[in-house]
Parts: C-alpha cells; sequence; structure tokens
C-alpha cells in the first residue's frame, strides 16, 4: 500500500479520537497561538492543505473563503460539521496534496497544517502549492520537523523509522530545506518547544520569477 493510502486509512479509522487529543489542552497550548499567527497572514481564497478535522478553521477570517484538502474522509466529515457550527463558508474535497486539481494561481493564500511529516514526497506537495498560488501570495507551513538543536535531532534521526514504520510520519524532516527547494521564498521560521515545531512563513514567487 502507499503511504497516501495507508495515510488514508489511519486517518478514516481515528477521526474522532485525533479531533479530542488536538483539541485538548496541552495540544492547544503547543499550537494554538502559531494557528491564530497563520489566521493574521492568510487572506481571500485559501487553500487549507490537510485541513483534517478542521482545527485552523476558526482562526482564519471571517470573510475568507475556504477550500480544505485532505486524504482522509473521514477527517474532512467532522471538519465539514465544525464548519457548518461555526457558520463558515468552505469547500471540503478528499485529494492528493502531491496533485492538486487547481488551475494555477487559483488561491490567495496558502496553509499546510502538520502533514509534510506524512507526504510521500513533500518537495512535489510544495511545487503544486506555489503553482496554484497566486503570485506573491503568502505561504504557511506549521509543521513538526527535525529540530535545529543537535541533541534533539539526534533522538529524532534514532526514532524516525519506528515512527515512519507504525504511523507514517516522518520527525526528522529539514522543512525549511524543501520549502526552499520548491519555490518559496521564506520570509521568516518561528521555533518553539525544542525546535521541534515550525511555522515557516513565506510566499509564492512574484510573477516573472519563478
Amino acid at each position: 500500500m502507499s503511504q497516501l493510502g495507508r495515510a488514508r486509512q489511519f486517518y478514516d479509522r481515528i477521526p474522532a479520537e485525533y479531533d479530542r487529543g488536538m483539541s485538548s489542552w496541552p495540544a492547544r497550548r503547543v499550537l494554538e497561538r502559531r494557528r491564530a499567527k497563520v489566521g493574521e497572514i492568510v487572506r481571500g481564497r485559501i487553500l487549507d492543505i490537510a485541513f483534517g478535522t478542521g482545527l485552523s478553521l476558526p482562526h482564519y477570517p471571517a470573510s475568507a473563503w475556504v477550500v480544505g484538502v485532505d486524504a482522509s474522509l473521514g477527517m474532512l466529515r467532522l471538519g465539514r460539521e465544525r464548519a457548518k457550527r461555526l457558520g463558515r463558508r468552505v469547500d471540503l474535497v478528499q485529494m492528493d496534496a502531491e496533485q492538486l486539481a487547481f488551475a494555477d494561481g487559483t488561491f490567495d493564500s496558502v496553509a499546510f497544517n502538520l502533514c509534510l511529516c506524512e507526504i510521500a514526497n513533500p518537495e512535489q506537495a510544495v511545487r503544486e502549492a506555489v503553482r496554484v498560488a497566486r503570485p506573491g501570495a503568502p505561504i504557511t507551513f506549521l509543521e513538526h520537523v527535525r529540530s535545529h538543536l543537535l541533541p534533539v535531532a539526534i533522538v529524532q534521526d534514532v526514532f524516525n523509522p519506528l515512527f515512519t514504520m507504525l504511523v507514517s510520519d516522518h520527525i526528522n524532516r529539514r522543512t525549511a530545506d524543501t520549502v526552499r527547494r520548491a519555490g518559496v521564498e521564506i520570509d521568516s521560521v518561528d521555533r518553539w518547544f525544542l525546535g521541534i515545531f515550525n511555522l515557516i512563513v513565506g510566499h509564492a514567487p512574484e510573477a516573472g520569477r519563478a
């Protein structure tokens, strides 16, 4: 089974459990402030990659039109319920982030949410995001990554094969490097929790610079 198939199968089994865990106080303590920061950056027609159960949705501007994609229909079902409760306009679609079915320059903003650790070819997924973003559009990445602190990074390197085998999760990816190679112009990198979590803020190349 492909990595995409394994991820879809895994998250289709646990959407409610995932939502409870990521809505818990410890998870909110780690992530909520950066989710809010993303909400201050994105605008207009937003592509949310790995929309999941919609945990970032409350932070997006009320005027935004959100298009959420995810590999898991189970996660999107809960995401649709959350959007309905919030009275938010969303279009949710099951889709492979490496093959986005949107025309070039469709979106005013793109937000990645804790997914590049699981996507088989993260550079391809980011290239697709750049393609569907309008020139200069903000692109944000809320991700867990290989820490910049060597002792932490070594532990991540040791345990990465186990995480990859059990939950198809790569805990030691150098995501900022991937984002740069894919053509995103990085504006800032916010590191916290011993450097394990990053909020990378960048933008698509301006017209004529792709």
